[in-house]
Protein backbone atom coordinates (compact mmCIF):
# COMPACT_ATOMS: atom_id res chain seq x y z
CA UNK A 1 0.00 0.00 0.00
CA UNK A 2 1.36 3.58 -0.91
CA UNK A 3 2.18 5.66 1.92
CA UNK A 4 -0.40 8.29 1.86
CA UNK A 5 0.37 11.98 3.75
CA UNK A 6 -2.26 13.88 5.89
CA UNK A 7 -1.16 17.82 6.05
CA UNK A 8 2.25 17.90 4.40
CA UNK A 9 3.89 16.86 1.72
CA UNK A 10 6.29 13.80 2.33
CA UNK A 11 10.13 14.61 3.82
CA UNK A 12 12.51 15.60 0.90
CA UNK A 13 15.71 13.86 2.00
CA UNK A 14 16.07 11.07 3.60
CA UNK A 15 17.89 10.66 7.50
CA UNK A 16 21.36 8.67 7.29
CA UNK A 17 21.45 5.89 10.10
CA UNK A 18 23.19 6.87 13.37
CA UNK A 19 27.18 6.23 13.78
CA UNK A 20 28.17 7.42 17.20
CA UNK A 21 25.06 6.56 19.38
CA UNK A 22 22.47 8.40 18.16
CA UNK A 23 23.95 10.99 15.97
CA UNK A 24 25.63 10.70 12.22
CA UNK A 25 29.07 12.46 12.03
CA UNK A 26 28.19 14.78 9.57
CA UNK A 27 25.49 15.87 12.47
CA UNK A 28 28.03 15.98 15.15
CA UNK A 29 30.12 17.87 12.45
CA UNK A 30 28.34 20.92 12.15
CA UNK A 31 27.11 20.48 15.88
CA UNK A 32 30.42 21.18 16.69
CA UNK A 33 31.02 23.78 13.79
CA UNK A 34 28.35 25.62 15.30
CA UNK A 35 29.51 25.83 18.72
CA UNK A 36 32.44 27.18 17.72
CA UNK A 37 30.68 29.93 15.36
CA UNK A 38 28.50 30.79 18.64
CA UNK A 39 31.21 31.34 20.59
CA UNK A 40 32.84 33.58 18.40
CA UNK A 41 29.52 35.54 18.22
CA UNK A 42 29.35 35.76 21.14
CA UNK A 43 32.50 37.86 22.19
CA UNK A 44 32.16 40.55 19.03
CA UNK A 45 33.31 43.18 19.54
CA UNK A 46 35.32 42.17 22.22
CA UNK A 47 37.65 39.18 20.66
CA UNK A 48 40.11 37.38 23.48
CA UNK A 49 43.38 37.61 22.08
CA UNK A 50 45.97 37.28 25.17
CA UNK A 51 46.22 33.42 26.99
CA UNK A 52 44.49 35.00 30.45
CA UNK A 53 41.39 35.25 28.17
CA UNK A 54 41.68 31.23 27.45
CA UNK A 55 39.27 30.34 30.60
CA UNK A 56 36.42 32.51 28.90
CA UNK A 57 36.67 31.11 25.95
CA UNK A 58 36.67 27.77 27.14
CA UNK A 59 33.76 28.85 29.78
CA UNK A 60 32.01 29.79 26.59
CA UNK A 61 32.33 27.36 24.54
CA UNK A 62 31.10 24.72 27.03
CA UNK A 63 27.77 26.84 27.43
CA UNK A 64 27.33 26.45 23.82
CA UNK A 65 28.49 22.93 23.98
CA UNK A 66 25.14 22.46 26.96
CA UNK A 67 22.98 24.34 24.73
CA UNK A 68 22.99 22.88 21.39
CA UNK A 69 24.39 19.21 22.64
CA UNK A 70 20.68 19.56 25.01
CA UNK A 71 18.59 20.53 22.51
CA UNK A 72 19.74 18.22 19.69
CA UNK A 73 19.53 15.36 21.70
CA UNK A 74 16.49 16.04 23.76
CA UNK A 75 14.61 16.49 19.63
CA UNK A 76 16.64 13.34 18.47
CA UNK A 77 15.08 11.22 21.86
CA UNK A 78 11.94 12.65 21.13
CA UNK A 79 11.29 11.73 17.74
CA UNK A 80 10.46 8.53 17.51
CA UNK A 81 7.62 9.28 19.92
CA UNK A 82 6.36 11.01 17.01
CA UNK A 83 7.32 8.60 14.72
CA UNK A 84 9.94 10.15 12.97
CA UNK A 85 13.71 10.34 12.11
CA UNK A 86 15.34 13.27 12.14
CA UNK A 87 18.76 14.57 11.59
CA UNK A 88 20.66 17.76 12.24
CA UNK A 89 22.86 19.65 9.49
CA UNK A 90 23.22 23.25 8.90
CA UNK A 91 20.52 25.95 8.18
CA UNK A 92 20.15 26.33 4.66
CA UNK A 93 18.16 28.72 1.87
CA UNK A 94 16.75 27.48 -1.17
CA UNK A 95 13.33 28.13 -1.98
CA UNK A 96 12.87 32.22 -2.49
CA UNK A 97 9.60 32.81 -3.62
CA UNK A 98 5.93 30.88 -3.95
CA UNK A 99 6.18 28.65 -6.73
CA UNK A 100 7.97 25.65 -6.89
CA UNK A 101 11.03 26.88 -9.64
CA UNK A 102 11.30 29.68 -7.59
CA UNK A 103 14.78 28.29 -5.73
CA UNK A 104 18.59 28.61 -6.20
CA UNK A 105 19.95 25.49 -7.62
CA UNK A 106 22.01 24.87 -4.83
CA UNK A 107 21.02 25.99 -1.26
CA UNK A 108 22.42 28.84 0.38
CA UNK A 109 24.03 27.58 3.86
CA UNK A 110 22.77 30.40 5.58
CA UNK A 111 23.44 28.69 9.07
CA UNK A 112 27.14 29.80 8.30
CA UNK A 113 26.92 33.04 6.65
CA UNK A 114 24.09 34.75 8.03
CA UNK A 115 25.05 35.02 11.78
CA UNK A 116 28.40 35.17 11.11
CA UNK A 117 28.73 38.34 9.10
CA UNK A 118 25.61 39.50 10.55
CA UNK A 119 27.61 39.36 14.08
CA UNK A 120 30.42 40.98 12.43
CA UNK A 121 28.73 44.06 10.40
CA UNK A 122 27.02 44.92 13.08
CA UNK A 123 29.92 45.52 15.57
CA UNK A 124 28.42 42.84 18.14
CA UNK A 125 25.02 44.78 18.59
CA UNK A 126 23.56 41.91 16.83
CA UNK A 127 24.22 38.50 17.71
CA UNK A 128 22.38 35.94 15.74
CA UNK A 129 22.17 32.16 16.95
CA UNK A 130 20.70 30.29 13.32
CA UNK A 131 22.62 27.66 13.11
CA UNK A 132 20.86 24.07 12.38
CA UNK A 133 17.70 22.94 11.13
CA UNK A 134 16.82 19.04 11.09
CA UNK A 135 15.72 16.89 8.63
CA UNK A 136 12.74 14.36 8.45
CA UNK A 137 12.07 10.82 7.94
CA UNK A 138 8.97 8.83 8.67
CA UNK A 139 8.83 5.76 10.39
CA UNK A 140 5.84 3.81 9.03
CA UNK A 141 6.56 0.69 10.02
CA UNK A 142 6.30 2.55 13.82
CA UNK A 143 3.61 4.76 13.24
CA UNK A 144 1.19 1.48 12.72
CA UNK A 145 2.41 0.68 15.97
CA UNK A 146 2.18 3.99 17.97
CA UNK A 147 -1.37 5.20 19.51
CA UNK A 148 -0.09 8.66 20.73
CA UNK A 149 -3.54 10.75 22.05
CA UNK A 150 -7.11 10.82 21.17
CA UNK A 151 -6.48 10.65 17.66
CA UNK A 152 -5.39 7.15 17.30
CA UNK A 153 -6.60 6.39 13.61
CA UNK A 154 -4.59 9.22 12.55
CA UNK A 155 -1.76 8.60 13.92
CA UNK A 156 -1.69 4.88 12.27
CA UNK A 157 -1.65 6.17 9.22
CA UNK A 158 -0.51 9.49 8.39
CA UNK A 159 2.37 12.35 8.97
CA UNK A 160 1.61 15.38 9.56
CA UNK A 161 3.29 19.30 10.33
CA UNK A 162 1.78 18.73 14.22
CA UNK A 163 5.14 15.70 14.54
CA UNK A 164 7.48 18.07 13.24
CA UNK A 165 6.17 21.08 15.52
CA UNK A 166 6.42 18.74 18.86
CA UNK A 167 9.66 17.69 18.33
CA UNK A 168 10.46 20.92 17.59
CA UNK A 169 8.76 22.17 20.93
CA UNK A 170 10.91 19.71 22.45
CA UNK A 171 14.13 21.58 21.85
CA UNK A 172 12.78 24.98 23.29
CA UNK A 173 11.58 23.26 26.99
CA UNK A 174 14.82 21.64 27.18
CA UNK A 175 16.57 25.43 26.36
CA UNK A 176 14.04 26.77 29.29
CA UNK A 177 14.86 24.36 31.60
CA UNK A 178 19.03 25.54 30.95
CA UNK A 179 17.89 28.65 31.65
CA UNK A 180 16.07 27.97 34.79
CA UNK A 181 19.16 25.69 36.36
CA UNK A 182 21.27 29.08 34.92
CA UNK A 183 19.48 30.86 37.15
CA UNK A 184 19.57 28.56 40.16
CA UNK A 185 23.20 28.58 40.01
CA UNK A 186 23.51 32.42 39.33
CA UNK A 187 21.05 32.89 42.36
CA UNK A 188 22.27 30.74 45.09
CA UNK A 189 26.13 30.22 44.41
CA UNK A 190 26.94 33.53 42.68
CA UNK A 191 28.61 31.98 39.90
CA UNK A 192 28.96 34.33 36.11
CA UNK A 193 28.47 30.90 34.62
CA UNK A 194 25.32 30.15 35.71
CA UNK A 195 24.19 33.49 34.45
CA UNK A 196 25.45 33.33 31.13
CA UNK A 197 24.12 30.08 30.71
CA UNK A 198 20.54 31.30 31.50
CA UNK A 199 20.79 34.47 29.46
CA UNK A 200 22.47 32.90 26.38
CA UNK A 201 19.70 29.95 26.47
CA UNK A 202 16.94 32.58 26.64
CA UNK A 203 18.99 34.10 23.69
CA UNK A 204 19.45 30.77 21.76
CA UNK A 205 15.92 29.75 21.67
CA UNK A 206 14.51 33.38 20.39
CA UNK A 207 16.23 33.49 17.07
CA UNK A 208 15.35 29.92 17.25
CA UNK A 209 11.73 30.52 17.40
CA UNK A 210 11.99 32.91 14.23
CA UNK A 211 9.54 31.28 12.02
CA UNK A 212 11.98 31.02 8.99
CA UNK A 213 12.64 28.26 6.80
CA UNK A 214 12.93 24.88 8.15
CA UNK A 215 14.44 26.42 11.70
CA UNK A 216 13.09 24.77 14.38
CA UNK A 217 10.45 28.32 15.03
CA UNK A 218 8.82 27.32 11.57
CA UNK A 219 8.65 23.85 12.38
CA UNK A 220 6.56 24.97 15.43
CA UNK A 221 4.67 27.75 14.23
CA UNK A 222 3.12 25.46 11.39
CA UNK A 223 3.08 22.78 12.92
CA UNK A 224 1.80 23.79 16.52
CA UNK A 225 0.17 27.58 16.03
CA UNK A 226 -0.47 27.60 19.72
CA UNK A 227 2.54 26.23 21.07
CA UNK A 228 4.56 28.87 19.43
CA UNK A 229 2.58 31.64 20.95
CA UNK A 230 2.74 30.25 24.40
CA UNK A 231 6.85 29.23 23.28
CA UNK A 232 6.87 33.08 22.55
CA UNK A 233 5.55 33.98 25.78
CA UNK A 234 7.47 31.95 27.99
CA UNK A 235 10.95 33.03 26.40
CA UNK A 236 9.71 36.75 26.62
CA UNK A 237 9.47 36.42 30.48
CA UNK A 238 12.88 34.97 30.38
CA UNK A 239 14.02 37.39 28.83
CA UNK A 240 12.15 40.10 31.26
CA UNK A 241 13.72 38.41 34.20
CA UNK A 242 17.38 38.12 32.42
CA UNK A 243 16.73 42.27 31.91
CA UNK A 244 15.87 43.31 34.91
Amino acid sequence: MKQRYWGTKPPEKRVSEPEIGIYTKKELGWMLIAMIIATFISFIPLIPLVPEDTEAILTRFLIFFLIIFVSVTVKKLIAPHYSIKIEHRVWEFQRWGYYLRSKFKKPIPMGLIFSFFLGIFSLGYIKPFLYLQFDIEDDPHRRMLSHIGGRKAVRKDYLNQEDYGYTAAWGFYSLLVLAIIGGIISSFYNLQFGADLAKLSIFYGLWNLVPFGNLDGSRLFYGVYWGWIFMLIFYLIGLTFILI
